[in-house]
Parts: C-alpha cells; structure tokens; sequence
C-alpha cells in the first residue's frame, strides 16, 4: 500500500470511528458580567461543550470566555464614563489598527480607525451575549479536535457573515489548553481573536489589521509594544 492509500484509510477509520461513536456534549453556562448602561442581557450565556475536553481544560475555556467578557464590560462602562488616568482598548487599538477595521456585514458609513472598529466590535459583542443568553441563535458548540501540526490551531471561530442569531461556537484544540506556557491572558486573547470572527472580523492577522491588534491590546493590558516580541510570535496563537 502507498502512502496515498495508507492516508485515505486512515481519512476513512476516522470517519467510521466519528460515525460509531458521535462526541457527547454537555451545556455549560457562564455568567455574564453586567455593565453600567447596557439594558436587556441575559445573566448567562451558554455553550454545548464536547465532553472529551477533562475538567481543567473546561475550567481554562470558561476562564477565557469570562475574561473576553470582562474586557468587554469594562470597554462599556469605560465608554460611558471615561477615565482619562486609564490605558483603554479603544485608544491601544486606535493607535495600532488601521486596516480591515470593518466586519464583512456592515453596510454603514466607512470605519476610518481603530476608534470606531473597537466600539462597532463591543457592539457587537453586546449582540452575541444577547443572541446567545437568550437563546435566539443555534445553540454554541465548543469542539474537540487535535490538529496537524498539533500546535497548529488554539481556539478557532469562523468569520460570521450575519449581524444577528450568530452562533457562539468554536474549535479549540485540547492540547493547547495544557500547555503551561500559554496563560490565562494568552488564552484569552486566543479566544477574543476568535469572538472578533464571530462577530465578522477577516484576517489577515497580522501588524495594524485590527482583528489581530485589538486582542493583542488587551494582552498587553493595552500598553505600548515591546520592541522583544515579534508580532509574528503572538500571531501564532490566533487562529
């Protein structure tokens, strides 16, 4: 047997084994933080989650869903009462994004920076929580899979064309949950990159695009670049 056919019987011993045993799923809920002036959010949002992920790695996913949120209720409250002592999202991604500042659905008047993108995004987010807590959208599921090269993939959503009834799911790769050099905030940013998506974002997710420079914000709690880290280096963790 080649190596072609050594390739496709393994494609089919996958299939049949996915076919045999389908992945089970739990729901798992986190709570939603609620900021000063958002009316009508739901107290939880909620994920099918496969159940092959162990209790550490939920712990970690639920973690970074949290933190995504938490940067999202602090660029709310910081919106509605400004603290000119504060380094924000808003002026952290104002400064670095300049290019692909639009979702793929928006219809209105051109986004000229980083500014507008940050606020048109937490908007947005503020539309996914809604859709998801309250159950417009399909359920979210949180895939299992281990890809090839293993640390190819972390958390991975897939750009959404719609504004609203968005799917909260994504694809996270397990063995990455168990990497002790990723942290927490890494991890978060892995899967703020991936809500970017679901809220409409594109690659490229590279230097002054804004899918790749508003999570890379939040990362560095919203300071300045450190000329030691190579953007290409952070890049790699998103998806």
């Amino acid at each position: 047997m080649d190596k072609k056919d050594t390739c496709k019987c393994k494609c089919v011993n996958k299939c049949i084994k996915k076919c045999i045993n389908p992945p089970t799923y739990t729901e798992l809920a986190v709570p939603v933080p609620i900021p000063n002036g958002v009316p009508k959010l739901p107290s939880f949002v909620y994920f099918d989650i496969d159940n092959r992920f162990t209790a550490k790695q939920r712990q970690r996913i639920k973690d970074a869903i949290s933190w995504t949120m938490l940067v999202w209720a602090i660029h709310m409250n910081q919106r509605r009462n400004p603290d000119p002592s504060a380094f924000t999202l808003t002026e952290c991604s104002d400064f670095y994004a300049t290019r692909n500042l639009q979702p793929v659905w928006y219809k209105g008047p051109p986004i000229s920076n980083g500014l507008e993108a940050t606020n048109l995004a937490m908007d947005q987010f503020t539309q996914l929580i809604r859709d998801n807590g309250f159950r417009r959208a399909s359920p979210a599921k949180i895939k299992y899979h281990i890809p090839f090269p293993i640390t190819s993939s972390t958390i991975r959503g897939e750009t959404a064309s719609r504004q609203t009834r968005v799917p909260l799911s994504f694809v996270i790769n397990p063995t990455q949950l168990d990497r002790v050099d990723i942290g927490n905030i890494t991890l978060s940013g892995s899967m703020f990159h991936a809500w970017l998506h679901r809220a409409g974002w594109t690659h490229p997710k590279t230097t002054s695009y804004f899918i790749f420079e508003c999570p890379y914000c939040f990362m560095r709690g919203n300071q300045r670049k450190s000329p030691a880290i190579f953007d290409a280096a952070v890049s790699r963790l998103f998806d």
